[in-house]
């Protein structure tokens, strides 16, 4: 049954068994993260260990943005750390995972440990790394004003540029070659006037630029021996695919993941495929990317923080 359609529960936990948790990817704000009093969790802390990676200590300094392993992980780690606390022995009614947010919300849905899909996310990132030495380097933006169809016809005719993912009715994320960068904003803010702001990562998702990377991740999913998946019947997968906003059947989640940054997202048509009973959950206090979605015709008051 889609979460779409199941009727309430009864809860007994403190929680809404209509609530869905938003999982923001690597372009969620680095201020913002840095500005989180959950920064310092034990989950964090854990997956630092793990790793051996200081999260804490470089998010604080701002140095891992331009990383996609470590930057990607970094704030899986700290929205499944947020989330947990919401959702001790309870579980929402569904997840969404936004790009790289799709690990954090397949583990909160008990399909992955957290620290193999931290893992997974370290592979993802020097194999996102590689595919910009290879396709190109590239760039994200985010763009703020016109309409998705707008933006999409005026970047149309520029080479190496493409819609990555739509966020709201007047927000998209547009990935590009690093040349072709200047030629975009300046389409943009000229003929549509647009507000323009350059994401804080190198490299470009969810286009042509990372072609090749689906296929190198499933091979790291199977070498790490993770496919023996537990009851996740409980809660619904979503992960934006633009070609299929409903939840992800449970025989197609491995791939879905694999193949998330490789293809655009629509957020905004993932939202709005829920019934308005729904309850949104951010999983990140400070998490900016996700206020917009208030801007989607969403009432305030049906989006709330994990923490």
């Amino acid at each position: 049954m889609s979460a779409a359609t199941r009727p309430a529960e009864a809860a007994t936990d403190g929680t809404s068994p209509r609530e869905v948790v938003l999982f923001p990817g690597g372009g969620i704000d680095m201020g913002n993260m840095r500005d989180t009093p959950l920064l310092d969790t034990s989950y964090l802390r854990r997956i630092s260990s793990f790793l051996g990676i200081d999260f804490v200590d470089r998010l604080a300094k701002g140095e891992v943005g331009s990383e996609p392993g470590p930057y990607q992980t970094s704030v899986a780690a700290l929205t499944y750390a947020c989330t947990r606390q919401r959702y001790r022995g309870a579980r929402p009614m569904a997840v969404i995972g936004q790009s790289s947010g799709v690990w954090a919300a397949a583990a909160l849905m008990g399909a992955i440990w957290i620290e193999d899909a931290c893992r997974l996310l370290m592979i993802r990132g020097d194999l996102i790394a590689e595919a910009s030495a290879r396709h190109g380097e590239g760039r994200m933006l985010s763009v703020v004003g016109p309409a998705p169809d707008e933006t999409a016809a005026a970047v149309a005719e520029i080479d190496g540029c493409w819609v990555s993912g739509v966020m709201t009715r007047s927000s998209v994320t547009l990935g590009c070659r690093l040349e072709a960068r200047e030629d975009v904003e300046r389409t943009l803010t000229e003929e549509l006037h647009a507000n323009v702001v350059r994401l804080p990562i190198d490299f470009a998702s969810h286009c042509p630029l990372m072609a090749g990377v689906a296929d190198e991740l499933k091979k790291a999913m199977g070498d790490l021996e993770i496919m023996d998946r537990g009851d996740t019947g409980a809660v619904e997968f979503y992960d934006c695919f633009t070609d299929d906003p409903g939840p992800v059947h449970p025989g197609s989640l491995w791939d879905r993941l694999a193949r998330n940054v490789e293809e655009p997202f629509d957020l905004l048509s993932t939202v709005k495929s829920f019934d308005d009973d729904a309850l949104f959950v951010e999983s990140l206090p400070n998490a900016g990317i996700f206020n917009m979605i208030r801007y989607s015709g969403i009432s305030r008051k049906r989006i709330i923080k994990a923490g």
